[in-house]
């Protein structure tokens, strides 16, 4: 396999060896792929700002022994710095490359949870969204993505009025229905969740909640939504909520 230049933005590192890095990139064309650059940490390392977590742009990758690859070059199109300058926004999008990588895995090309991804990065970089707010939306567009587009209706079970909604059935419940996990829901919540759900992806953000509060309980939900499915508790999300604590 020759080498390839995919255009994608870097949704995790770790540090590998002494001097080189660990990168996933979640690229247009292989989904998400990891590959090494070798040498960035090093003090003569060149173009090493191109190479860190959430820089978008050309990536020139090369094979090599078995499926990681090796990162030769990049042509940054964004760094998206102003996120390096905000702690909660830095642990945001750190929570949500990890959703990201765990539903999605390696090497699944998605187009439109790729744009879903770059348009969350790019409202958290420049525009004044509240964090939970961003965060809501993406959880509950993510799984709408992925296959896992929740029954936001009556109840799931009997069809009658939802007081309730069950992360671990995708659904929203009355209150004959409802079990121990699961989570009541506003009428003003749900009304959020299925204007998230139903509109087009561009305009996911394209609202505002009443009260702050909306944006706290719906929070609430999709995180538990999102863990239930992937069937994990995400230490990325105990250290974001950490930070906002500060």
């Amino acid at each position: 396999m020759d080498e390839l230049v995919s255009r994608g933005i870097i949704i995790k590192q770790s540090n590998y060896g002494e001097a080189h890095r660990m990168l996933s990139i979640f690229t247009e064309n292989e989904g998400i792929i990891k590959a090494v650059r070798y040498g960035v940490r090093g003090k003569k390392a060149s173009n090493a700002a191109a190479f860190q977590l959430l820089c978008y742009g050309d990536f020139k990758l090369r094979p090599s022994r078995g499926e990681i690859m090796t990162a030769v070059s990049a042509d940054i199109l964004d760094g998206f710095y102003p996120v390096s300058e905000d702690i909660v926004k830095l642990s945001l999008l750190t929570y949500l490359s990890d959703i990201t990588y765990t539903l999605l895995g390696e090497s699944n090309p998605d187009s439109r949870i790729l744009a879903l991804f770059l348009n969350t990065v790019y409202a958290a970089a420049y525009r004044s969204e509240p964090y939970l707010k961003l965060k809501a939306v993406y959880e509950l567009k993510l799984m709408c993505a992925g296959g896992f587009m929740p029954q936001l209706g009556g109840c799931g079970e009997c069809g009658s009025e939802a007081e309730y909604f069950s992360p671990d059935k995708g659904c929203t419940v009355c209150r004959a229905h409802h079990g121990a996990r699961d989570m009541r829901v506003s009428p003003e919540v749900l009304s959020i969740m299925r204007h998230i759900a139903n509109s087009p992806d561009k305009k996911m953000l394209a609202f505002s909640a009443r009260d702050e509060k909306y944006y706290e309980a719906l929070s609430e939900i999709t995180e538990k939504y999102v863990s239930a499915q992937a069937d994990k508790e995400f230490t990325s999300l105990d250290y974001l909520k950490l930070m906002c604590e500060k």
